[in-house]
């Protein structure tokens, strides 16, 4: 069975480059354009770990990281953050909402794959 990758993402150009990638690594990739529709896959499809955009509409990515987090049973999904913000400020705030790594937008596709490895492994 494929380990699941929830993408969150307003941007649909980011679904189009990512999926694919995902999906050539073997990875089943779920695509999420808010933080609603997000927290409902997460709850729904159980993914092994999210990829999460800072800037969206409504829920705003650091704050869907709070909640998700808040569930007990999606608490120990890993969440990586894929943004333009790339501060130190920016990383900080986004560990400190919970996220385990950050990486920063337009992403290398080794070294998403690199990092989602290290993370969850294949």
């Amino acid at each position: 069975m494929p380990k699941k990758i929830l993408l969150v993402d307003d941007d649909p150009g980011e679904h189009v480059l990512i999926v694919p990638v995902l999906s050539k690594a073997g990875f089943l990739a779920v695509s999420a354009k808010n933080g609603e529709q997000a927290l409902h896959l997460a709850l729904y499809e159980r993914p092994d770990l999210i990829i999460l955009d800072v800037i969206m509409p409504g829920i705003k990515g650091r704050d869907l990281c709070k909640k998700i987090k808040a569930y007990d049973v999606l608490k120990d999904i890993p969440i990586i953050f894929l943004t333009a913000k790339d501060s130190e400020d920016d990383v900080k705030a986004e560990l400190n909402a919970g996220a385990i790594a950050h990486l920063t937008k337009p992403v290398n596709p080794v070294d998403l794959l690199k990092t989602i490895d290290g993370i969850i492994g294949k």
